[in-house]
């Protein structure tokens, strides 16, 4: 790709926005664990309070950490092919805890943490994220997930998981009544006037409506209002909860078309269904940088993660993803999807699954390797200047208003893409060379 386009959208002034996603052991590349570049000491504070300083280090708006309420498991509900193979999902550290920690190695970097609406009472969704708010001088956000499978809801108590359309009705009643606790203190509420003697003023903190909760919460706001609201959905469903409610949205696209196709629904849907102003989201595409000193390097440097897939291992976890026995992998791949159809829990995931099949003419062994490899994210190999050249074109073209940056390896992927592919970006001025902010909205251009 090349730069050939220019921005409509001039109120993201500042330029491209990144965010690190962190989920180990295995990330996106389902061999992480096992790799000698990577780390392997996730279970310690050390792993990600490195971590959050070397995103700060590169100017990154936000580290956010994914979660899951269950180890994921197979048709026949056993989940021992997860912990056998460290699938995705294997271990899930709390990522209200995770923050916590990162927000005392760090100072400016953005703080998400995801939290499902499914299960959790919007009090306590509320008191959590608010108090990282306040603790981080206002640097919280909020990834907000429906849950997806059976074994999280039995985890919580329930027979099973919801329909989807059910799962985003309670979501919309969960934030809504999320969002109106953290608005239960007006601005100027907290008085705190020792020489009156008034702590509060109690005519500026109100109730809330709605059977979800009373109120009020037991905070008053943040120095950014409130923690900023992040969602990644992708079926039609969860593209109209985001232009509902996101400020962030983590997006996929398997091209730049559609990257662009989704960024414009989005924006369209909230100005004209909600009244929002599009200029206020930021939808960023998720992306696996492959880092090399030189193109022929981050092509050496591919073929390596490439060689440690086993394909029987890759089946294997691909198998207990769609709830298969047993896969035949010379299948044509578009065929075995229809035929396990809603076995992720993930409309969106498996429309995107399907459609980068079908353009790619993927066989079932294809689709696993690749699975393995980056999970059918935009995989973006090269040099600094090749991968910033890919990035600013996508940018600028209007496909992003900036990326998720997903990992191989943790934690040099991550160093490789902040020692060279950043400095490349800040020289070509479309990102930032320092924070210009405190809060997090400050990052975003909020």
């Amino acid at each position: 790709m090349t730069s050939t386009g220019t921005r409509t959208d001039t109120s993201i002034g500042r330029g491209m926005h990144l965010v690190g996603m962190v989920n180990p052991p295995t990330s996106q590349y389902s061999e992480n664990w096992r790799n000698p570049l990577g780390r392997t000491d996730w279970l310690s504070g050390a792993f990600y309070a490195d971590l959050g300083r070397t995103l700060e280090r590169g100017c990154f708006d936000m580290i956010f950490f994914a979660d899951a309420l269950a180890v994921p498991e197979d048709g026949a509900g056993e989940f021992a092919t997860t912990l056998r193979t460290a699938g995705k999902g294997a271990i899930y550290l709390d990522p209200i805890t995770k923050v916590s920690l990162v927000a005392g190695a760090t100072s400016r970097i953005g703080l998400g943490a995801t939290v499902s609406t499914s299960f959790i009472p919007p009090y306590t969704v509320a008191r959590q994220l608010l108090s990282v708010d306040h603790l981080s001088g206002g640097r919280a956000a909020w990834n907000i997930v429906t849950s997806t499978t059976d074994a999280e809801a039995r985890n919580h108590g329930h027979d099973g998981i919801a329909p989807p359309a059910d799962r985003y009705d309670r979501a919309d009643a969960v934030v809504d009544t999320v969002v109106e606790l953290w608005r239960s203190w007006a601005p100027e509420a907290l008085v705190h006037d020792q020489a009156t003697g008034e702590f509060a003023d109690a005519t500026r903190v109100h109730r809330v409506a709605g059977s979800l909760s009373r109120g009020p919460l037991t905070l008053p706001q943040s120095p950014q209002g409130f923690p900023v609201l992040m969602q990644a959905g992708s079926s039609p469903r969860g593209r109209a909860f985001a232009a509902r409610w996101a400020e962030v949205v983590f997006a996929i696209g398997d091209s730049p078309e559609a990257m662009r196709e989704l960024r414009t629904e989005i924006r369209d849907r909230a100005r004209l269904d909600h009244g929002r102003d599009p200029d206020a989201i930021r939808v960023l595409q998720g992306v696996q940088p492959v880092v090399g000193w030189t193109d022929a390097e981050a092509q050496a440097k591919l073929a390596a993660l490439v060689a440690q897939i086993d394909l029987p291992g890759a089946l294997e976890k691909l198998g207990r993803l769609l709830h298969a026995e047993s896969l035949d992998p010379a299948a044509r791949a578009t065929e075995v999807l229809a035929a396990h159809r809603g076995a992720t829990g993930s409309v969106g995931f498996e429309d995107m699954l399907a459609a980068v099949s079908e353009r790619r003419g993927f066989t079932v062994a294809d689709l696993a390797i690749e699975q393995a490899l980056n999970q059918l994210h935009p995989q973006l190999v090269g040099s600094p200047a090749t991968i910033a050249d890919e990035l600013q074109y996508l940018f600028e073209s209007d496909a992003a208003d900036g990326f998720i940056i997903m990992p191989a390896l943790y934690h040099s992927s991550f160093e490789d893409f902040v020692n060279g592919v950043v400095p490349e970006l800040q020289r070509r001025g479309i990102f930032r060379t320092d924070y210009s902010g405190v809060t997090l909205r400050d990052h975003l251009g909020g």
